[in-house]
């Protein structure tokens, strides 16, 4: 069973503008990165979360890229929702660690961040995450998703799962 059983997404496909947004954002240094990268860690506390995280993933050349995202807790893990051909994505898939920490709805670091492995859901396994995100977040979140799959963006799941990062990474 399909997380997002109307969505007819079209493979690759972008939300519309995301490419001309992100490579403007790469010119401009992400508000929160200096205080994210430099911050002690936090052991993660994922018991009254807020809604909004500050995923920082890494460039090959080890640059942290901050991006804050909608997350859900769910079963001691947090889910996120993106689109599957986000520069975020193929990051992960080149190096899964990450830095979470909370922010407000612009990205300000709110707390400091912890260390997380995050992964791609498998198909079956988006339910789960649909379900956290939709709980969390209620009708904002329901109009938003609606007008992604109404354009057919290709999107997936990512999930968060705390702890330090192994030494073999």
């Amino acid at each position: 069973m399909s997380a997002r059983p109307r969505a007819r997404p079209v493979p690759r496909r972008r939300p519309p503008g995301e490419l001309l947004f992100s490579r403007l954002a790469a010119r401009v240094p992400a508000r929160g990165m200096r205080e994210i990268a430099g911050a002690p860690r936090a052991r993660p506390e994922l018991a009254g979360w807020r809604r909004h995280a500050l995923l920082v993933t890494f460039r090959r050349d080890g640059t942290p890229v901050p991006t804050p995202v909608w997350a859900a807790p769910s079963g001691g893990r947090l889910y996120v929702r993106t689109a599957r051909a986000s520069g975020k994505v193929a990051r992960l898939r080149r190096d899964p660690r990450v830095l979470v920490a909370p922010c407000s709805a612009r990205g300000r670091p709110l707390g400091d961040p912890f260390e997380a492995i995050a992964r791609l859901l498998p198909p079956e396994r988006e339910v789960l995450a649909e379900h956290a995100l939709r709980d969390a977040y209620g009708l904002g979140r329901a109009l938003f998703e609606w007008s992604v799959d109404v354009m057919r963006v290709d999107m997936c799941y990512l999930e968060l799962e705390p702890g330090a990062w192994p030494a073999s990474l």
